[in-house]
């Protein structure tokens, strides 16, 4: 079971009504992962989102020639895999844990159901994910310019960030 206290840290739920977070923790389930547990696979749909309790989880590509390249690190109280909720079709990176993981995991299918019937709830997840996906991009960017000749910079796209 996930608890409401866990939901309130974090930081992409914060702010929402308690109300809410007490339905997101009602549609959630709990899982727990050993270090490099693969959550899902570049190429393959995934209808799950995770909040990350608890760990660190590891987005990686496979790039030609260079063999799996990682991208970023998901840390505790960050959402981790958007595309579904956007609807966006097979995963482009790989998730893989770093550590143990608590992660709620919630069917992105009835996030969306619970979007579409409570039109303000779905603006504010709009608004979380939008900044989610913006700070990743940032992310993103920032290593890029750190490390311009790493390889994975080299196969950089937008589409990366999808975890």
């Amino acid at each position: 079971m996930i608890l409401l206290e866990e939901l309130a840290e974090i930081e992409y739920l914060q702010g929402l009504s308690p109300e809410h977070v007490r339905r997101i923790a009602q549609a959630a389930r709990l899982e727990e992962c050993l270090t490099d547990t693969v959550l899902f696979r570049e190429g393959e749909a995934c209808p799950f989102v995770y909040l990350v309790l608890r760990g660190s989880v590891a987005l990686e590509r496979d790039v030609s020639g260079q063999g799996t390249v990682p991208i970023q690190t998901v840390e505790a109280g960050e959402l981790l895999s958007w595309s579904p909720l956007l609807q966006l079709g097979p995963m482009t990176a790989t998730a893989r844990t770093l550590t143990r993981c608590r992660l709620a995991v919630l069917e992105a299918a009835r996030v969306l159901a619970m979007c579409e019937h409570e039109p303000r709830f779905g603006m504010e997840i709009l608004r979380r994910t939008a900044t989610a996906i913006a700070r990743r991009l940032g992310a993103a960017r920032r290593a890029d310019a750190e490390h311009p000749r790493h390889p994975a910079a080299a196969h950089f796209d937008t589409n990366t960030l999808q975890g």
